[in-house]
């Protein structure tokens, strides 16, 4: 018998919870190596910057404005009026397209490893598997490791809107922190309606993602999670009031006293985490929260009243669309029957599968309506939004300058997730084989919609690229000039006034002065105010970039004039854009150019530079 006695330091509950742990571990670990080679497979390529001639340009350039005018006096402030780009009217650069979190990296790496960089492909893989893992950890306590586990994958490398939209648009591709706010709101409602056990830290860690969701896009990722947690707070409130009503009422209690005791058990027993979690709430808010204030006074100060409104919007009749070879947005173009905007893969449609399971969902607690209610609420204002006509979520001020319904796709997935997370397996067997069928739909899903995005491949800027401007940025001189320039606002402003020609294949070429370091004449902005180009409409710029037209000799005045007042290094001309006579009449006038390449979108340029 003595044999078989177990030796006398073994505990079976202390081993148990051993292995426990590790397994706890494990699969956040797992889960992370998997959505990180996943989102590395979709990037594809890191060897140089993001760069195709488009929107792609626009967020590494804002990196490199953020990494050059950036101050801490003591606190974070940007440089947002000067004359790096508008050379040398000047303008206020507040509408660019601010993700703070995303431009503190550019900035560091940029400073740690001396300029340019593919910091942003990192950056992307990197919200892949916070969104992933964060999932994860806040779903498995309450809803098990399978569940947590998909919920992560499919808010992260399976949420398709999101993956089709990088890099093109990352400002609206990016929702790691915005995701973990709304499942951490999700998490809270559902644990004090459950009346669970609601610790001091992971309330601070709420409090905490609400700030770091400032360092996302601002005016349409993190406010989806602002409206999320405003949509919660009155359910929330009515919930604690009947338990704290109850509370009262019962003899004996007394809820001050109770508060009291909660708060110093939690000190007691959690100090460190509580610490922890302060510790990153301050650093957060010292981050963020100047930086965010400074853009959203500056850009309140501007009124686009006079402006006509885009009217971009997305059908509410997308969340059928499946993600199946043939009948997907790929294969299909929807807007012609359904009238709307369409932007991107994905749009309005987090998958079939996804959306009935979270009609099974929303059926099986329909009478928990405190668990639903803001979801569906949240949904209603997103699905149903059309700037113009029925601008549902401009009722929120982080809004005021939301113009595309469909943008709201990137938290479809996160939405219709957590309706889904509360279904029990059934016990009929029919209802068994038809949630089977669904979980086999869901990986075809996300077989199409994946296996589709890696044959979209990802474009850098080339070594030529590069060593072009590494010229430029070697000759002497302030700016230099782009001709023809490109001077334009995504809403039009600009445009009707002859300021941008060559829209399509200009739109981007302000931000390759990242690569050389010196100012530049024109500019694209998402949104841009009809003051701020009156300086080239007085000049009569509108008339020189006509194109096709010929020079007088009073215009090559002008344009003298203009080139040796200002200190310009030299002019990016693009030849594939202007008449052979037009090419001929610069070199004859300026010289020969030093340098060629070809910038994706705009073609063939030469540098000019000009003689001091």
């Amino acid at each position: 018998m003595s044999q078989l006695s177990p030796p006398a330091n073994f505990s079976l509950t202390n081993d148990f919870q051993a292995n426990n742990r590790r397994i706890n571990w494990l699969w956040p670990l797992i889960l992370a190596l998997v959505t990180g080679f996943l989102g590395s497979r979709v990037v594809h390529n890191f060897s140089h910057p993001l760069s195709d001639g488009n929107d792609t340009d626009q967020f590494e350039y804002v990196g490199y404005f953020f990494t050059k005018n950036l101050s801490f006096n003591p606190f974070p402030h940007l440089n947002l009026v000067n004359t790096q780009t508008f050379y040398p009217y000047g303008l206020n650069q507040v509408f660019l397209d601010w993700g703070f979190e995303r431009d503190y990296w550019y900035r560091l790496c940029y400073h740690l490893l001396d300029g340019p960089g593919p910091y942003l492909q990192y950056y992307y893989v990197y919200t892949l598997v916070v969104a992933a893992v964060g999932t994860y950890v806040l779903l498995q306590p309450r809803f098990g490791v399978a569940k947590a586990l998909t919920a992560g994958l499919i808010v992260s490398v399976f949420n398709f809107y999101g993956l089709w939209k990088f890099p093109v648009h990352m400002n609206v591709c990016i929702g790691h922190w915005t995701t973990l706010c709304i499942v951490a709101t999700y998490r809270l409602l559902y644990d004090i309606v459950e009346k669970k056990t609601v610790s001091l830290a992971y309330v601070l860690l709420w409090i905490w993602l609400h700030i770091q969701i400032l360092g996302q896009e601002l005016g349409y990722v993190a406010g989806f999670a602002l409206t999320f947690t405003t949509l919660t707070l009155p359910v929330l409130a009515v919930v604690l009031y009947r338990q704290y009503f109850s509370a009262v009422a019962a003899p004996g209690l007394n809820p001050v006293q109770q508060s009291t005791d909660y708060l110093k058990d939690e000190w007691n027993q959690h100090k460190p985490a509580i610490l922890f979690c302060l510790l990153l709430l301050l650093v957060s808010l010292y981050l963020y929260l100047p930086l965010t204030l400074q853009v959203a006074l500056t850009a309140w100060e501007f009124d686009f009243g006079a402006v006509p409104e885009i009217r971009a919007w997305s059908h509410p009749a997308r969340l059928l669309i499946p993600f199946w070879p043939g009948l997907d947005g790929y294969a299909i173009h929807y807007e012609r029957w359904l009238h709307d905007t369409f932007e991107g893969y994905g749009q309005t449609s987090p998958g079939l599968y996804l959306v009935l399971l979270a009609v099974i969902g929303l059926w099986q607690t329909r009478r928990r309506v405190a668990i639903w209610l803001p979801i569906v609420l949240t949904l209603a204002f997103c699905l149903f939004y059309h700037p113009v006509a029925f601008p549902t979520l401009k009722l929120f001020p982080w809004f005021s300058f939301n113009r595309h319904g469909g943008r709201s796709s990137l938290v479809y997935p996160v939405l219709f997730c957590l309706l889904a997370l509360p279904i029990k397996w059934p016990r009929q067997w029919i209802s068994q084989i038809g949630i089977l069928l669904l979980l086999g739909l869901m990986l075809k899903e996300w077989h199409t919609g994946y296996s589709l995005r890696l044959f979209q491949g990802t474009s850098v800027a080339s070594d030529s690229v590069l060593r072009y401007c590494a010229v430029i940025r070697q000759q002497p001189g302030e700016a230099v000039l782009d001709w023809p320039f490109c001077t334009v606002g995504g809403d039009g402003v600009g445009k009707a006034e002859g300021l941008c020609p060559y829209y399509d294949q200009q739109n981007a070429v302000f931000t390759f002065r990242r690569f050389y370091d010196k100012s530049g004449v024109g500019q694209y902005f998402g949104r841009l105010h009809p003051d701020q180009i009156k300086p080239f409409l007085r000049d009569g710029w509108p008339q020189l970039l006509t194109p096709n037209r010929p020079f007088t000799e009073q215009d090559w005045q002008f344009m003298d004039a203009f080139l040796r007042k200002n200190n310009f290094a030299g002019i990016n001309l693009y030849p594939d854009l202007l008449s052979p006579q037009q090419v001929s009449e610069f070199y004859q006038r300026y010289g020969s150019p030093i340098a060629e390449t070809r910038f994706p979108a705009a073609g063939r340029v030469v540098f000019i530079p000009l003689k001091k």
